[in-house]
């Protein structure tokens, strides 16, 4: 059956987004949410369809333009990781020359025209050359910094404007175009693990509210260093997209996202909908988890689901975890201490109790308040994984303490068992969140992160980026369709993908342009996730 789903919303052309969602009544609120006013923080982990919610909402927004007159603009900031730690000011000049390329071009998509003599002329960067202004000249300069130690030198201090008269910018255009506003789609706003450039989008995020502007960024669990000057409690709306497996459409909205994709798998899961829905609830709300476990399953049966199953949930998900280290040395307790604890401890706690306990079972673990703070952050990379969700703080545990709640991937769960699909059946039917694994503040699986801390891992940065460069392309989270193709393409190194340009991947049979941009944007896609962690 081997399908070849897409797996990122990157993959998808924009005027198609809209055809494959499938809308639960939490994503509308979602949705509706990065359409309105007030800034918004969107958090989730890896896969459960941040992107895709942001490209929804912009799409709408698309559609119903000539009547509500609200400008989207779309950028990713997905290249962060290539930016060169030992130039912090760059990060913040980047990040303005984006914002300021896509407003501009956003504008001119819809037909706008942009007032002479305003704030305007600032974010153009000036008089363009052979077509292409000084500040998109400036964003790929600083894009380009990876190729040298040294980083980027351009004349972006006195090109790039400051937050101030990008927003004065904004309201000239909305008041010469009749526009009740702009709305900013931040993708990917705090991919990486370096604290010190989320603490200045932050503070640009902040900078720029206004009337005129609206700010949503998509953020992690585990990653996000919001800094002293952004309090996301006052600053914005924090929406999650952790998605509710016990709501009772789960698994049909699980089985349309399949089908919008790849109708024809419609007969073989219709036929083994029990095995599909284990699988569907193993990814435990996360959509990439599921179709990349689909792509997986050779004949859709319940012998190979429950192959898939076991494979997947008790390598594949442990192996991506655990490559952060790889990325992120600064991290590697944390992120070592958060496998072990998890596997040795956790899951075998909590099969335990599922085999015992007949009338409920359970997939959660509860943590003290008073844990130490080692344990909350290798919790938060976990959740950043997608092994945990993130928690439920404010939770009574035993004596009435309080502490939080995560939700234990259910895949990590039923692979244990011999029959994944029987044990997944027993465990979602009687799920209760009332049933947890308790660990105290002093709890002796905390002891080898006594000693521990993250001073340090600001002066982390890029410094394994040129490793990381070398690397061959089988890091990459592709499926096995795009990987054989960047083979046979010659490509070995994700570095050598990074540096190909579209008139590369034509090199290969049967590929034109408009397959060769899919090619290279699915390949891009997963080389900046990879370098972000």
């Amino acid at each position: 059956m081997a399908s070849d789903l897409f797996i990122r919303t990157e993959d998808i052309r924009q005027e198609e987004v809209l055809s494959y969602l499938v809308e639960t009544r939490t994503d509308r609120e979602l949705i509706n949410s990065l359409k309105g006013r007030s800034p918004i923080v969107l958090k989730g982990s890896r896969g459960v369809g941040k992107s895709f919610l942001m490209r929804a909402a912009e799409a709408e927004l698309r559609e119903s333009f000539a009547t509500e007159r609200v400008l989207p603009v779309y950028v990713t900031f997905a290249a962060a990781g290539l930016i060169r730690a030992n130039t912090p000011d760059k990060f913040m000049l980047w990040m303005m020359s984006k914002i300021c390329n896509a407003t501009v071009r956003a504008a001119s998509t819809y037909g706008l025209t942009l007032p002479e003599g305003s704030a305007i002329a600032a974010i153009q960067g000036g008089q363009a050359i052979g077509g292409i202004s000084q500040m998109e000249r400036v964003e790929k300069a600083l894009e380009e910094s990876w190729r040298t130690a040294a980083g980027s030198q351009t004349q972006a201090d006195a090109i790039v404007p400051e937050s101030d008269t990008l927003r004065d910018a904004v309201e000239d255009l909305c008041r010469h175009a009749n526009l009740q506003r702009v709305c900013l789609f931040v993708d990917e706003a705090a991919h990486v693990f370096i604290p010190g450039q989320q603490r200045q989008f932050f503070t640009l995020m902040r900078d720029l509210r206004s009337p005129f502007l609206s700010v949503k960024a998509a953020v992690y669990p585990g990653a996000t260093s919001y800094g002293e000057s952004f309090q996301p409690l006052h600053d914005a709306t924090t929406l999650s997209v952790d998605r509710v497996i016990t709501e009772s459409d789960y698994a049909s909205n699980m089985r349309l996202v399949v089908f919008k994709q790849d109708s024809s798998l419609r007969e073989a899961v219709e036929a083994n909908g029990e095995v599909f829905d284990s699988l569907a609830f193993a990814a435990t709300g996360n959509p990439r988890t599921l179709l990349k476990t689909m792509n997986r399953v050779k004949k859709f049966n319940r012998r190979n689901v429950q192959e898939v199953i076991r494979e997947f949930y008790r390598e594949e998900i442990w192996t991506e975890h655990s490559s952060l280290t790889e990325r992120y040395p600064g991290h590697e307790k944390l992120i070592d201490w958060g496998r072990e604890f998890i596997e040795s401890n956790v899951l075998p706690t909590l099969f335990s109790r599922n085999r015992r306990d007949k009338s409920e079972k359970t997939s959660f673990l509860w943590v003290h308040r008073d844990a130490p703070h080692a344990v909350r952050e290798a919790l938060r990379l976990l959740s950043y994984s997608g092994i945990l969700q993130e928690g439920v703080s404010g939770v009574k545990g035993t004596r009435s303490q309080i502490g939080t709640r995560y939700m234990v991937n259910l895949g990590c769960l039923c692979s244990l068992d011999s029959e994944p699909v029987s044990f997944g059946k027993e465990v979602r039917s009687a799920l209760s969140v009332k049933r947890f694994a308790e660990y105290g503040p002093n709890h002796p699986a905390f002891q080898p992160l006594d000693d521990f801390s993250l001073s340090g891992a600001e002066s982390e940065g890029n410094q394994a980026l040129d490793a990381q460069l070398q690397r061959p392309i089988a890091r990459l989270d592709l499926t096995e369709f795009q990987l054989k193709s960047l083979s046979g393409l010659g490509f070995e190194t994700i570095g050598e993908v990074l540096a190909a340009n579209e008139k590369d991947f034509m090199q290969a049979h049967y590929v034109g342009p408009i397959r060769s941009r899919k090619m290279r944007n699915s390949a891009m896609a997963a080389v900046f996730e990879y370098l972000s962690g």
